[in-house]
């Protein structure tokens, strides 16, 4: 999320309500100004969590008896949970426990099936070589009438999936070249595991894999299903704008299968934007709006925009993510983020508005960590945290014990992490200086003093945004460069209102310059240059926007305003045509066709065979290759 605050701040705080006025502003006629309930919702001096008596406003989704009900709702105005794995040291068994939150006005008995065998306790053991599990749970009356159902996504296990084969050079995932292959579906980037293994990289990444808002019916801004969107989570469940949860397992056995590994982006810091959710209406000043849908069908709210108290919970509406399940208490209060260089506000701020969790909460951080071990189950090998500054280092310290905890008591072998910090003027709270907010010796420290061993604090990296213009930000390594990920342009760099599109003679970013040869020379350089000793390095591989409306969405076809739904259509004005991402046939940098510079077009950095060579050279792999051998056609 690289300064997003300068791209989406507004976009986010008026949270789409330009673009569909609410029925319930004729049916209640209401005034010209509204005055939604946000004054009231807000921290109160130093306050940090919301009050305790904000539990009434959870079990807020309607019953299915009501008319707003839809399928992906099931009963959670009653009964809501999720599953939680814990491996054995060797990760050949997995113990099961369904976690569940009931709505106190119903009372009954809980039930838990696992495959069909019905249960009176919510935990079950499972062995390899143990095939994915169906999981539910019941709440029944009298032994046997169900008052509510959970379906839960089916539990998958780390033994199911292809072991990745690659030579000794990639020190088990510890060293190699990650590609982020930005707007592509999961479809298409299983169709290029291939290619990228032969070509020697690493692994692949993702972005955000859990369910997030995805919408037909609500242009923002003018565009139709904004990338950005892909950071606003909803759920912990994995389908995403890139496909479905069976699709990403498909595509990672297919990559691993070929000698690739998988990361995901983890967007574990907030929550959906205030005022983007499933309530019917919204306000603010004479807008009005209704409620958003999201890629997998799960209901979500939040407590902002809104003005009417909630027929189902009869309270004020409140920050709630039933499929998660998440509540108004599992948040911080609603503060901005007024400072940079105040650990208390970026820790306790609400990032342009969106909702912030509170990791100090043991529930929040186990989940978070038990979220991470569901990526890992499906056969992800590390992350990238997203927005991680924003959560305390002492608090990721925490998050990551979990997890290991949940990995049989380390971090798998192959694990990797990056955490996006970014760095600039507040270079010296964030790493020069050690500190409370100190992503450093100081993160380090809150680490050990967690009970993470030095192996598995050498797999968590700081992604290092200081590269390639400031490196290293202190004019020293606070901690070694091995420690550090290197990329040289990154997905929010090109977007017009990021501080890092800049980078002078340093660096490129493609799109802002669509200069192929300077931008192929510096991904180059990232590879030969000797001043860090980095062992993850990232190549970017997006999409360029389209000039003549202003469209900065991925050609993935959940943009084409062709595909809106309803009256708002009107205002979708920046469409993007779709065009498959994949092509066996190209090499590098198809941004560039016949001499022109295409718009809406899949640039394929990562094909371009003067980068890949020089990648090799660094892996210490061979650079004597045919084309073949590493996956390009012949003409390139």
């Amino acid at each position: 999320m690289k300064q997003l605050i300068q791209v989406l701040s507004a976009v986010l705080i008026m949270a789409g309500m330009l673009y569909q006025l609410s029925p319930q502003k004729k049916e209640q006629n209401l005034r010209d100004w509204c005055n939604n309930f946000d004054n009231e919702n807000g921290c109160k001096g130093s306050q940090t969590d919301n009050p305790s008596d904000w539990f009434n406003r959870n079990f807020q989704t309607p019953p299915k008896e009501d008319p707003l009900w839809r399928e992906g709702y099931q009963d959670y105005h009653i009964l809501q949970g999720y599953a939680q794995q814990k491996y054995s040291s060797d990760l050949r068994s997995c113990t099961v426990s369904i976690y569940t939150r009931v709505n106190p006005e119903y009372q009954g008995s809980l039930f838990y099936s696992f495959d069909g065998d019905l249960q009176t306790s919510p935990t079950k053991q499972f062995s390899a070589p143990r095939s994915e599990v169906q999981v539910k749970a019941y709440l029944k009356a009298g032994g046997d009438i169900t008052i509510a159902q959970l379906d839960l996504q089916p539990v998958d296990f780390v033994w199911n999936h292809p072991t990745v084969n690659q030579s000794s050079h990639f020190k088990n995932g510890q060293k190699g070249a990650v590609v982020e292959l930005f707007g592509w579906k999961y479809e298409d980037i299983e169709q290029e595991c291939e290619m990228m293994a032969k070509a020697g990289y690493l692994g692949v990444k993702v972005f955000p894999p859990s369910e997030s808002i995805l919408d037909y019916e609500h242009p923002e801004n003018g565009e139709l299903n904004p990338w950005y969107w892909m950071y606003q989570p909803v759920s912990y469940r994995l389908n995403s704008r890139m496909g479905t949860v069976e699709q990403l397992r498909k595509m990672i056995n297919t990559c691993r299968s070929k000698g690739l590994r998988v990361y995901a982006d983890a967007v574990v810091n907030h929550m959906s934007g205030n005022g983007n959710d499933m309530f019917p209406s919204h306000c603010y000043g004479s807008n009005y709006w209704g409620n958003k849908n999201s890629s997998g069908g799960s209901p979500w709210y939040t407590q902002g925009f809104a003005y009417q108290n909630w027929t189902w919970s009869n309270a004020r509406p409140g920050m709630e993510f039933p499929a998660v399940p998440y509540g108004p208490l599992d948040f911080h209060c609603a503060r901005p983020v007024s400072s940079w260089n105040d650990g208390f506000i970026m820790n306790y701020g609400w990032l342009v508005n969106l909702g912030d969790l509170n990791t100090e909460s043991d529930y929040v951080r186990q989940r978070i960590a038990d979220y991470i071990t569901d990526l890992l189950s499906i056969g992800i090998s590390g992350i990238r945290i997203d927005a991680a500054k924003h959560i305390s280092p002492e608090n990721l310290a925490y998050i990551f014990k979990k997890l290991a905890n949940n990995m049989g008591g380390k971090l798998p072998d192959d694990f990797t992490a990056y955490l996006e910090v970014i760095i600039g003027g507040e270079k010296d709270l964030l790493m020069c200086n050690e500190n409370w907010y100190n992503y450093g010796r100081s993160f380090d420290n809150f680490m050990k003093q967690a009970g993470l061993s030095d192996s598995d604090i050498y797999k968590i990296k700081i992604w290092s945004s200081d590269y390639p213009k400031e490196h290293p930000a202190c004019g020293w390594w606070p901690i070694s460069s091995e420690r550090f990920a290197a990329q040289q342009d990154c997905h929010d760099d090109q977007n017009p209102g990021s501080s890092s599109r800049d980078m002078q003679d340093k660096g490129s970013v493609l799109i802002k310059e669509r200069n192929v040869d300077r931008h192929r020379y510096f991904n180059k350089e990232l590879f030969f240059r000797t001043d860090g000793n980095w062992q993850i390095k990232l190549i970017l591989s997006s999409y360029s926007f389209i000039d003549s409306n202003g469209a900065q969405a991925p050609p993935d076809g959940h943009s084409d305003c062709a595909r809106c739904i309803g009256s708002a259509c009107s205002g979708c004005t920046k469409s993007v045509p779709y065009k498959k991402a994949h092509n066996p046939n190209v090499c590098g940098y198809t941004i560039y066709q016949n001499g022109q510079w295409q718009q809406g077009e899949y640039t394929r950095v990562h094909r371009d065979k003067e980068i890949i060579i020089e990648m090799r050279r660094w892996m210490g792999l061979s650079t004597s290759v045919s084309n073949a051998e590493i996956g390009l056609p012949d003409h390139c």
